[in-house]
């Protein structure tokens, strides 16, 4: 019930509390940071740092937004850029999916995306926590999205099959089963293969997607950028290499709004050290 622009003042302050208090964390971030961003020096780095923190701790707030704030007036604040992308996509009636990657301002892309089309279903990974899950499963599908276990994935095959939209986010490292190694951000990444595998069944197209928050409280903008071309071929390294190039282009437009404190790189090629060990 606060006015918006005081949430994203104290979700900043929330960030950088964050920041102080949880170190392995921190550490995380600042590895991911030095890696991806080399051309930078270590004060340029280390602001980043600060201001992903900061990010998230924004993200907390907009998922209050997303599942008890007044949804109408949650919409003034956002616009979308390229949306003629997603509509010329779906018009081939062959399903869609987005490749929404994970930046902070995930949980709020899903309420306004929702409000566009009846189309939506988001695949995701259940929460550890019981109670945390209960509200995701149930916030969500007030929001006019059908969900998707990462598990199901007939349910996935079904719902592009009918023309819809399936929500997927591959870029987190579970490890190298399902996955192969394909530059991200200039470093040899542990890539899911499902996207391409999806689109191979069922002949979709893959839209990337994600929302910038604006640097001035003002609010959100989401952008879609054309369907990927030329995609899916036969060579999974190739798909997955034009999927990690689809999420640089975004990454680099808003770097401190990525979720940079998933340990993106810990699966590495036989014979590389682990990144992360101090």
């Amino acid at each position: 019930m606060l006015p918006y622009r005081l949430q994203m003042w104290l979700g900043r302050q929330l960030g950088n509390l964050t920041y102080l208090l949880m170190p392995k964390r921190r550490h995380i971030v600042k590895t991911n940071i030095r890696l991806c961003f080399p051309e930078l020096n270590t004060e340029e780095q280390q602001k980043r740092v600060k201001e992903s923190f900061a990010s998230v701790g924004m993200s907390v707030f907009e998922i209050g937004l997303s599942w008890w704030g007044n949804h109408s007036a949650l919409m003034q604040l956002h616009k979308p850029d390229g949306l003629e992308h997603l509509e010329a996509a779906l018009a081939k009636n062959r399903g869609v999916i987005i490749l929404a990657s994970h930046f902070t301002t995930l949980e709020i892309s899903g309420t306004f995306l929702a409000k566009h089309t009846g189309l939506l279903n988001i695949v995701y990974k259940r929460a550890h926590n019981p109670l945390f899950q209960w509200f995701i499963e149930n916030k969500r599908s007030q929001n006019n999205v059908q969900l998707i276990k990462h598990t199901r994935i007939r349910d996935m095959i079904r719902a592009l099959k009918r023309g819809e939209i399936i929500w997927y986010s591959p870029d987190q490292d579970f490890g190298v089963k399902d996955s192969v190694f394909a530059p991200f951000m200039g470093i040899s990444t542990c890539t899911l293969i499902s996207t391409q595998r999806l689109a191979r069944i069922t002949g979709a197209l893959v839209v990337p997607f994600y929302t910038e928050r604006l640097a001035n409280n003002s609010g959100y903008v989401f952008h879609f950028s054309p369907a990927i071309k030329n995609f899916p071929t036969k060579d999974d390294v190739v798909d997955s290499t034009a999927i990690n190039h689809a999420i640089e282009q975004q990454i680099k437009q808003t770097p401190t709004q990525y979720l940079w404190g998933h340990r993106r790189f810990k699966s590495r090629p036989a014979g590389e050290a682990d990144v992360y060990q101090k």
